[in-house]
């Protein structure tokens, strides 16, 4: 049976997200929409501040609110994920809409970090751990691009190793070096993708391009007439 870790981090949340300010947000209510597809027993708390956590004065006004203050009076909130026998707790500032730290928030910012923070508990469980580390997809996820025939008819490919293949099989199917050279630049993205993920097939894949492109060149060579 797979762990909590196992399970999640495998999901592309790439869909789900939103950018602000150069930070990349996963949407809290898809987020947990998903840990509860997958684990329906889970459970998150939003913690109340009712006792001095960071300082010891019974008279401070946040006592028996969602967030804290530090000694500087910058606003904090605090979440906790539960999955079964995992449990994974998050402390977050409160920011503005520049996502700058402020001091004395109002309802809406205190509302939104506490919804941020639980998509970051999720995180910390597996969902969409790749975001915070910069990643583009989680690992054991390969990416989908699009390519494109000689023709212009576009397919979605899945994987290195079959995008090599498409490549491969439609690289023979090029008439001419006209057509052969429209092919391989309307697939640049695809084969860049191919070079970094995988050198092997990208040469594999680069010596049948060259190999094409120098018998069209030879065809082409050939005074009118002659028998090929």
């Amino acid at each position: 049976m797979s762990s909590v870790w196992e399970t999640l981090s495998k999901i592309d949340v790439s869909k789900h997200t939103e950018e602000k300010n150069g930070l990349t947000y996963l949407s809290w209510a898809w987020a947990w929409g998903k840990v509860k597809d997958h684990y329906p027993e889970a459970k998150f708390i939003k913690h109340i501040w009712t006792t001095e956590t960071y300082l010891d004065n019974p008279d401070r006004p946040d006592r028996g609110l969602p967030y804290t203050r530090d000694w500087d009076g910058w606003a904090y909130v605090m979440v906790t994920v539960r999955i079964g026998d995992e449990e994974q707790t998050e402390l977050m500032p409160v920011l503005d809409y520049k996502n700058k730290a402020i001091q004395n928030p109002d309802s809406f910012q205190v509302n939104t970090a506490l919804q941020r923070c639980l998509a970051k508990c999720c995180a910390m469980h597996g969902l969409g751990h790749y975001i915070y580390a910069g990643e583009d997809l989680p690992q054991g996820v390969e990416k989908t691009v699009s390519v494109e025939d000689a023709e212009g008819n576009k397919k979605d490919v899945q994987g290195l190793q079959t995008l090599a293949e498409v490549f491969t099989t439609w690289i023979p199917e090029c008439a001419d070096i006209k057509a052969l050279r429209g092919f391989w630049a309307a697939n640049k993205e695809a084969i860049e993708i191919l070079e970094n993920g995988d050198k092997q097939l990208y040469e594999k894949v680069y010596g049948m391009f060259i190999e094409k492109s120098n018998n069209l060149k030879k065809k082409d060579a050939k005074p009118k007439g002659e028998a090929a």
